[in-house]
């Protein structure tokens, strides 16, 4: 919908110069025919006398044209002029008819110009509420082209706000760390779509790092990793930033597009924050100078808040999987993760024909420590054996915590040789790893039993119950010794 363009002004009362001229041109061609059709001293008329009647009574319709027309003043100034004819024609011509035709024109004159002044207020009037209206209907169009651009505008943020309330369907969908991050730079590029580059940092014990990025095509690719002066301003006041002239701002004298190795001239951050706790830092940067205004960085305020909240729950989804996967004291798979994992070796080992080994750990006289130390104690003994164990997994291996002082550790492709060399080295670590207790130095040591796939067996349960037996034969031979066959 569009306003009518219209362009109306008020009606003038008043003659043209041209209309002028007309007026002065009509005026003396009359004045010819009366001259040329009247008897003027000896000579006779040019024209018949029908012609001085007629070109007469013209002279009274151009007087009341005057009067009516172009105002009093060109009125009494055409009145005096006819007058001034019609009484020299009449001299001249010595005809009485030519006599009475100026106090008959002055009679006309008088009551047109009465007929004028009678009707000139109301018309007065007339023009005054014509203009009134008119200014009304240019008022009331500069209102409507007013309200359409408001309209406008409002659509344009009810689609923004409809956007935005499908991202922030999709970010409640979204658990996945990495798949979250990626929602939240491409949903803000669709919202700004004066934005070159979208730049989202994680805050980490080194400040800030950068997770993920979006830039429009044929744009620069971002080489700095960290965050610079405008991302750690934001984490340092916890405000959003907009500045719509990067070059000129005086907060940022030091931020240059040398300094960014890419063209930027206008800049938006906001932090991203969730219960007091600073999470991060999105940003968005276009190359063009006030290419980026207030309403982009109040749409981008409540993404990045609707963000803090999805990393939040992001975060604390995989550290609930975390804990389902891993022990919480050791770090250690838990015995459920540790099987399913150890079924699929076995799948895997079946297509691949590569044999593993697995392992089952033991530590030697745990309740003793227990008795003697106390259960913190013990539970330090635990992470340390946890530890050695982690620091003797290889890509593809696994370990895990068993239950209570028993633990699990499985060799992925490893044959049989090479699985009880590491088992031994890894005996040989804990045996030879003193640890504090209480201000007491102690010693510790394992028992270990390893089963072979598919020697002992291919099925999960037989090859533990394989590797079983052989701890409980390495803890009858005398503890601290790995036990690999009978």
């Amino acid at each position: 919908m569009t306003a009518p363009n219209l362009e109306i002004s008020g009606a003038s009362i008043h003659a043209t110069a041209a209309q002028k001229k007309r007026i002065l041109f009509f005026t003396a061609v009359i004045f010819l025919l009366i001259l040329f059709s009247s008897r003027i001293g000896p000579w006779g008329p040019l024209l018949p006398k029908a012609v001085l009647f007629w070109s007469a009574h013209l002279s009274l319709l151009l007087l009341f044209i005057s009067f009516a027309w172009y105002g009093p003043v060109w009125g009494v100034l055409t009145l005096l002029g006819t007058l001034a004819i019609l009484l020299m024609v009449g001299l001249a011509s010595r005809d009485w008819l030519m006599f009475a035709l100026p106090f008959q024109a002055a009679l006309l004159g008088a009551i047109a110009y009465w007929g004028v002044e009678q009707h000139r207020k109301p018309y007065q009037e007339t023009s005054v509420a014509l203009e009134k209206q008119l200014q009304e209907v240019n008022s009331l169009q500069s209102d409507l082209a007013h309200l359409e651009e408001l309209h406008r505008g409002s659509v344009q943020r009810l689609s923004r706000y409809q956007h935005l309330r499908r991202i922030a369907n999709a970010l409640n969908l979204t658990l996945d760390t990495e798949a979250l991050l990626e929602v939240i730079v491409q949903s803000s590029s669709e919202l700004v779509k004066n934005a070159d580059h979208v730049l989202l940092y994680l805050a980490d014990d080194k400040g800030l790092e950068l997770r993920k990025v979006w830039r429009r095509a044929g744009t620069l690719t971002i080489k700095a990793k960290r965050g610079d002066a405008l991302d750690q301003w934001v984490m340092r006041h916890a405000q959003p930033l907009l500045a719509e002239e990067l070059r000129h701002d005086f907060r940022f004298p030091e931020i240059t597009p040398e300094l960014l190795e890419r063209p930027c001239g206008a800049v938006l951050a906001v932090p991203l924050v969730s219960e007091h706790r600073f999470l991060g830092v999105l940003r968005l940067e276009s190359v063009q100078e006030r290419g980026l205004f207030s309403d982009d960085l109040r749409l981008i305020r409540i993404l990045g808040d609707l963000a803090s909240l999805s990393i939040e729950n992001g975060t604390l989804y995989e550290r609930m999987a975390q804990l389902a996967m891993t022990d919480d004291l050791t770090g250690l798979m838990v015995r459920e993760q540790f099987l399913k994992q150890f079924k699929q070796e076995i799948l895997n080992s079946q297509k691949t024909q590569k044999p593993f080994a697995v392992l089952l750990i033991d530590m030697d006289h745990f309740k003793s420590y227990n008795d003697r130390f106390g259960h913190s104690a013990g539970d330090k003994l635990l992470k340390q054996i946890a530890r050695i164990l982690n620091n003797f997994r290889r890509p593809g291996d696994a370990a895990g915590r068993y239950g209570g002082e028993e633990f699990v550790s499985l060799f992925c492709q490893t044959d049989r040789d090479e699985a009880i060399k590491r088992a031994e080295n890894i005996r040989e670590r804990i045996a030879s790893t003193p640890i504090e207790l209480r201000r007491e130095v102690a010693q510790v040591s394992v028992s270990i039993g390893v089963a072979f796939y598919p020697e002992d067996g291919t099925d999960p349960m037989v090859l533990l119950g394989a590797a079983d037996k052989r701890l409980y034969q390495a803890k009858a031979q005398g503890r601290n010794r790995v036990c690999h066959s009978g």
